[in-house]
């Protein structure tokens, strides 16, 4: 269970794996030029959101995704293991096809030598208590997959997954069902 606390999330900036369709998991694959043109445009939506702490995966590419948000915000940043990427075990470094492995990745299925969801999800989940117990505006700085669980807690609707170096904003809503808004 989340702290109902808002917190900023932005997955990191574009690698040339994310554009091959390549599992990235936990290699350590830096940011292309494009991810750093990215990092650097999503600058601006964050200025003026009372940000005061940013978390951030160890992970090259979401490491350079904090620090270029950073130069120019001049906040704390903590590292948190948990923050990392699941890793996918043998489907690393392979190209996608066709339909994502993710669902049945959730309902049970673990590819050789991967994570599995639960594992990933208490992991997650763990480094979340840490962020949001800190008392700061947060900003996490991490992955695609890193999201899923929060997704799934929260109840918020995204269409696809999150796009490289957009932030959004997700808090407790203010309506009668007590859930999880983002904008």
């Amino acid at each position: 269970m989340l702290l109902k606390k808002p917190f900023y999330y932005i997955r990191h900036g574009q690698t040339d794996w994310n554009l091959e369709r390549r599992y990235q998991g936990s290699k350590d694959i830096p940011l292309n030029k494009t991810g750093i043109i990215q990092a650097q445009a999503a600058v601006d939506s964050l200025k003026n959101c009372g940000i005061t702490h940013i978390f951030s995966s160890p992970l090259r590419r979401a490491r350079a995704t904090a620090d270029i948000l950073n130069a120019a915000l001049g906040l704390p940043l903590t590292e948190i293991n948990g923050l990392q990427e699941c890793n996918f075990g043998v489907l690393e470094g392979t190209l996608r096809s066709g339909k994502s492995f993710s669902d049945k990745w959730r309902a049970g299925y673990t590819p050789d030598k991967a994570e599995t969801y639960v594992e990933f999800q208490q992991r997650v989940f763990a480094a979340f208590d840490q962020v949001l117990s800190h008392d700061s505006v947060p900003l996490v700085v991490a992955h695609g997959a890193v999201f899923w669980p929060i997704h799934a807690q929260t109840g918020i609707t995204l269409e696809g997954t999150l796009a490289n170096a957009t932030a959004i904003r997700v808090f407790p809503s203010t309506t009668a069902d007590s859930g999880w808004d983002f904008s």
